[in-house]
């Protein structure tokens, strides 16, 4: 089993990166007045440029499960493992890590978590986690409640 730790934070550390800084702010302007945003305002011309740091997380509220519908490049690479059509727990089996019960919080809550995750490949390295939850619908109308997971390689200080 490989091992990250994870550390909930309340809020992006100062010295986040510009890159990520932008992506949280482009899903803060679609919160407007505080509700969960549309995916229809968070397309695909919108995230463009984190394209391959999103991964999707669908909620499955009759299982009170999640199932990963896109799982980014990057974090393949970084953990050598796709998790595309899993659950989460099988993330938090493979890792020790407690994902499946924060996605369940930003799900019931909707509001972002963040984390700083450490994970050891070569050398150790940190990462940040921003759990963005949004929403859309289905050709029916019916609602789909999803979380943005996405990790970025961390350079701050420690």
């Amino acid at each position: 089993m490989a091992y990250a730790q994870e550390i909930e934070i309340p809020h992006l550390p100062e010295d986040t990166e510009s890159r990520v800084r932008a992506y949280y702010e482009v899903w803060q302007a679609a919160a407007k007045g505080g509700k969960v945003p549309d995916r229809k305002v968070l397309n695909g011309h919108v995230l463009a440029p984190w394209v391959d740091d999103i991964c999707i997380y669908e909620y499955l509220p009759q299982k009170r499960d999640f199932i990963i519908r896109i799982d980014a490049p990057n974090i393949i690479e970084a953990s050598g493992e796709d998790y595309h059509g899993c659950s989460p727990r099988q993330i938090d089996l493979d890792f020790g890590t407690t994902l499946h019960a924060t996605l369940l919080e930003v799900i019931d809550h909707g509001k972002p978590a963040f984390h700083r995750i450490g994970y050891e490949r070569k050398v150790w390295e940190e990462w940040l986690r921003l759990l963005l939850p949004v929403r859309a619908t289905d050709r029916q109308g019916r609602l789909i409640e999803q979380v943005f997971v996405t990790h970025f390689f961390y350079r701050g200080a420690s």
